[in-house]
């Protein structure tokens, strides 16, 4: 049963990006319309669009307790096959089978906690914007003050040689 996981694993992820990839494609401009698409292809594509995203984060979900979960219970009896059976149930029936898993399981773990997850990736992404303008502050330094000597950013073969006011 070795490498039918693995295999599986790769084949929801490859079919997750082809479908994403097709519902992120605009819909066909109509006639009718003025070259717009129609309302119901928007509508579809909102549709789609849904569907695709509950594909990934079930999928994530998968992953995350894959990487957590999967040391611990790997020598139960059966657990690849159990694994394999439900990969392919969401190969096969992809948002229709990934959609009761979230409304159902996911989202009644993570609503009591979405306040507290909203306001913890706001301060990681306020953190990180400050850890780029910190990082990005000597970086514009070194840049400036190499435009600025003579030669700019041209690499000559004296710049081995020590100067004078170096020894």
């Amino acid at each position: 049963m070795g490498p039918i996981v693995p295999i599986l694993r790769l084949a929801y992820l490859f079919l997750n990006i082809y479908d994403t990839y097709k519902v992120l494609k605009t819909p066909p401009p109509s006639a009718r319309n003025g070259g717009q698409p129609s309302q119901r292809a928007m509508t579809q594509r909102k549709r789609d669009m849904k569907g695709i995203m509950t594909i990934w984060i079930v999928w994530c979900c998968i992953t995350t307790y894959e990487k957590a979960v999967d040391p611990l219970v790997i020598y139960f009896p059966f657990y690849d096959e159990i694994k394999s059976i439900f990969l392919l149930f969401f190969i096969f029936t992809r948002a229709r089978g990934a959609e009761p898993v979230y409304l159902h399981v996911i989202r009644h773990l993570v609503k009591p906690h979405a306040q507290t997850f909203d306001t913890l990736l706001e301060t990681i992404h306020l953190f990180g914007d400050f850890l780029v303008v910190l990082i990005s502050w000597p970086i514009q330094a070194i840049y400036a003050w190499r435009r600025t000597r003579p030669g700019g950013w041209v690499w000559r073969p004296s710049d081995l040689v020590p100067t004078p006011s170096c020894l």
